[in-house]
């Protein structure tokens, strides 16, 4: 065969493995923020086309751990997008250090609609590289700041609140920066009566719950009550009254849904819990009989953290290493997916737009606009 023929057949050879390709969808990964959850997977689903969808870990789609929407496109080009809800902190890790996620998105080439706990996950070699990740907290308020996020941006505002559980006294009402390094910091646990000021409740005590260290919500909480993240905290995790708690000092829940878990259980006489969500967890535990607490006096609503009187909030994050002037099917993505959220911001999140006040960082003075 002359060289004229060879390049022909090999021009020819490449053809046939584009055309055969040509449908392959892209793959895109998104991990990260537990409590952006809700909000980004309604962005997601608006940005795709004729797409299907299956999740795992939880009933509900927007709060399971892991979902998969495959079979549609987007911009006319197929997509896959998984999402692996692993916490804002180890978000920041797995985009910023690019580890491979091994079993941990659900796996590409899944084709079952709807909820299924024992979903197939994916290994290294189907390509687990997160791609694009959500965090509650700056990059510079995590242990993962080595490498530099190439695109780091605010694209909603989360707010938190602390909460008691389902059956606790009406007396118990406010959290604030003193009490939550007396209860945290001390044993996990601590008197009623250093909340309400009532020597009778002296007998009564109130437990602490929350998340682990890989968590936003956590190191939001933390910064907001001027707490150092290096002191660590104690916490309880279990189920139902406090004689089944567990302690587990500086660890915690992974998931802010099982914290609302925790907060819904009813505790027995003389015993209550304390912990620390987003919105929408609030939200499931609240309608399971949990109480919304005021912070330093203030109760939560959207027109108080807009306004500047209610501080326990912070910015919802969009990140990647991505390379955004590449013009590729995931940078295009990216910027779409930032759009979205900041324009149309989903449950459990408010617009930046509205905001009249605004921080530096995690923690920092509230300061008007």
């Amino acid at each position: 065969m002359n060289t004229k023929t060879s390049l022909i057949a090999t021009a020819f050879s490449l053809a046939l493995f584009s055309a055969a390709n040509a449908d392959e969808p892209v793959v895109i990964d998104l991990t990260g923020s537990t409590a952006g959850r809700s909000a980004v997977v309604a962005a997601v689903k608006a940005l795709l086309v004729g797409e299907s969808a299956a999740w795992a870990g939880n009933a509900t789609e927007n709060k399971a751990t892991r979902q998969i929407y495959y079979g549609g496109t987007f911009n006319d080009v197929p997509v896959t997008v998984r999402m692996f809800w692993s916490g804002s902190a180890a978000g920041v890790r797995d985009i910023s250090n690019a580890p491979q996620l091994n079993n941990s998105y659900i796996a590409a080439d899944y084709a079952t609609a709807g909820q299924n706990n024992s979903a197939p996950l994916a290994a290294a070699s189907d390509e687990t590289v997160s791609e694009i990740g959500f965090s509650d907290v700056f990059q510079t308020s995590t242990a993962f700041t080595t490498n530099t996020l190439a695109s780091e941006v605010q694209v909603a505002v989360l707010p938190f609140v602390f909460m008691k559980n389902d059956g606790a006294p009406a007396g118990l009402t406010n959290m604030t920066p003193a009490l939550f390094a007396a209860l945290y910091g001390g044993l996990g646990e601590l008197r009623l009566s250093m909340f309400t000021g009532l020597p009778a409740d002296d007998s009564h005590t109130v437990y602490a719950g929350g998340r682990n260290d890989e968590s936003g919500t956590r190191i939001t909480s933390l910064a907001n009550c001027y707490y150092p993240l290096s002191l660590g905290v104690n916490q309880y995790t279990g189920s139902g009254d406090p004689a089944t708690l567990t302690f587990v000092g500086n660890s915690g829940y992974s998931s802010g849904g099982d914290v609302a878990t925790l907060l819904s259980s009813t505790t027995s006489a003389g015993t209550s819990l304390v912990a620390y969500v987003g919105i929408t967890d609030g939200g499931t535990a609240a309608g399971s009989g949990a109480g919304y607490l005021k912070f330093n006096g203030v109760e939560y609503t959207a027109a108080n953290v807009y306004n500047g009187s209610y501080s326990q909030w912070g910015y919802l994050h969009q990140s990647t290493m991505l390379d955004l002037t590449a013009g590729t099917t995931t940078t295009d993505f990216y910027t779409a997916l930032q759009d979205e959220i900041t324009t149309t911001p989903g449950t459990g999140t408010l617009n930046l737009a509205d905001m009249r006040v605004e921080r530096a960082a995690d923690g920092a003075a509230v300061t008007p606009k």
